[in-house]
């Protein structure tokens, strides 16, 4: 059978029921506000920033729910208020602002046979009407376990374990409670106020509280208000407990004296990821692998460790900048090869320096910097990794021909004459020199009203340029080549 569970408004009206004078309707008075003294049992905070709209609703339609008032136990002709503490905070704030006609508003009035009883309304109304932080759950559960022993001795019953009891009147679970009541009991006061102000969560404030009071201490003012991740703080509590101290105590420095590194190393794991590695002041900064990681290492490490990164890292540039410099050599000796071959057409045909020869795919160059390279000049030419201007590399064949007047076999480095190997030179036929017959040719025809010509499929028919389709072609040409007939 499903375990019953304990409803706190179920025991308060059948507590209620017992005592004939906390029986009928409550009374309906209208009092003075500087009659209502609010309740020091009070524990719930009251955000006064959002008092506006209930402000506003009270100024518009007036109190709907009513607080709930009882005769001061101490003070003859006050009244303690028992609930609805936002709703005569409101009106007092109003009654402020000009709105003298809410110095008396209207309370339920009732009277309990306890005073636990009525603090034990003051808890309901607060615990089913809003939504509690974990410190106020806490702050609930401990102020209800107090009311209920009361209420024992004066002689009302519970069923069951007085935890059970506790947790089902607070709507959480005896777990949770159980996790709440180690925090308060065993929370250092500096971390107990960040919890207080929902600046630490249930989980961290869990694992701090099972800590030694000393590490508490050391982390509270290490953090400095800060809060601490729920991961982070449980890593802390597990190492703790299998012996680290974070005093640095056996390490000695190269020099023979001791690390001075106690709480900076506590302070390092406490930032730490929940991927990142701990180190408790058990290695010596020079010897921790994270601290010598080349990415994202340890900012906590000491200065000696710092100087050492230092000079291994200026160790190892200087080591990588030898060897790209060895690398760049290897490829530079074919590159000047190229260059100086490459010149050679650059020269015969004239080609000015401000001229870009397009090579590799990735990669144009002025003639200017081939007669750097040929000259052995590769200062301010990047990174290295291949040989440049290599005639396997020619992307645009066609192109560097028509700059260079020269062959592609020469380009390509299978003959030393620059318009020999094949026979097939891209070398173009005047336009005076007109075909033979009629035939297709490849011409070239200046654009009108630009530098620029067009390459392109011609024919030839004997008179005129035409379209392969027979339709004249109204430009000027300035070049073409035969397109070989098929056999």
């Amino acid at each position: 059978m499903p375990k019953e569970t304990f409803d706190l408004a179920a025991a308060i009206s059948g507590i209620v029921s017992k005592s004939d004078t906390c029986a009928g309707t409550p009374e309906v008075k209208m009092i003075l506000l500087a009659d209502i003294i609010p309740n020091p049992a009070n524990f719930y905070a009251i955000d006064r920033k959002a008092l506006q709209p209930l402000m506003d609703s009270i100024l518009m339609d007036g109190l709907h729910h009513y607080p709930l008032v009882m005769k001061h136990p101490s003070e003859e002709g006050k009244w303690q208020l028992i609930d609805g503490e936002r709703r005569y905070t409101a009106c007092r704030e109003l009654v402020k602002e000009g709105h003298a006609e809410f110095g008396a508003i209207p309370c339920s009035v009732k009277e309990y046979g306890s005073v636990a009883l009525a603090e034990l309304q003051l808890i309901l109304s607060n615990s089913t009407n809003r939504v509690l932080s974990n410190a106020e759950i806490a702050k609930q559960a401990e102020k209800t376990e107090m009311l209920f022993y009361q209420l024992k001795e004066e002689g009302y019953e519970f069923p069951g374990r007085m935890r059970d009891q506790v947790a089902a009147a607070c709507k959480v679970s005896a777990s949770k409670l159980a996790r709440l009541k180690v925090i308060r009991e065993s929370l250092v006061a500096d971390l107990m106020y960040l919890f207080e102000k929902n600046r630490l969560s249930e989980q961290a404030a869990y694992a701090l509280a099972r800590m030694p009071v000393e590490l508490q201490s050391r982390i509270a003012e290490i953090r400095k208000g800060d809060p601490l991740e729920g991961d982070v703080a449980e890593r802390v509590l597990k190492k703790s407990s299998e012996g680290w101290k974070w005093d640095a105590a056996d390490l000695k420095c190269p020099d023979g004296k001791a690390c001075p590194g106690g709480d900076r190393f506590l302070r390092c794991d406490l930032e730490r990821k929940s991927w990142e590695r701990m180190c408790g002041g058990n290695t010596c900064c020079l010897n921790c692998e994270v601290a010598k990681e080349s990415y994202s290492p340890c900012e906590r490490m000491c200065s000696k460790a710092k100087a050492l990164r230092k000079d291994e890292r200026e160790a190892a540039e200087e080591k990588a900048a030898k060897e790209a410099k060895k690398a760049a050599r290897k490829y530079q000796v074919p590159t000047q090869e190229n260059a100086r071959r490459l010149l050679k057409a650059i020269d015969a045909a004239g080609v000015e320096d401000n001229v870009v020869i397009p090579w590799e795919y990735y990669s144009s160059y002025p003639v200017s910097d081939v007669r750097r390279f040929a000259e052995g000049d590769f200062e301010n030419s990047g990174s290295w990794y291949g040989a440049r201007l290599a005639p396997e590399a020619l992307c645009k064949p066609a192109r560097v021909c028509e700059l260079l007047k020269c062959s592609a076999d020469y380009l390509l480095g299978l003959t030393e004459d620059l318009h020999g190997g094949s026979g097939l030179l891209l070398k173009w036929k005047s336009p005076e020199e007109k075909p033979a017959a009629e035939r297709i040719v490849v011409a070239k025809f200046k654009l009108p009203g630009a530098d620029q010509s067009k390459t392109m499929l011609a024919k030839w028919d004997g008179d005129l340029w035409c379209f392969p389709s027979d339709a004249p072609i109204d430009s000027e040409c300035v070049g073409w080549w035969p397109v070989p007939e098929d056999e």
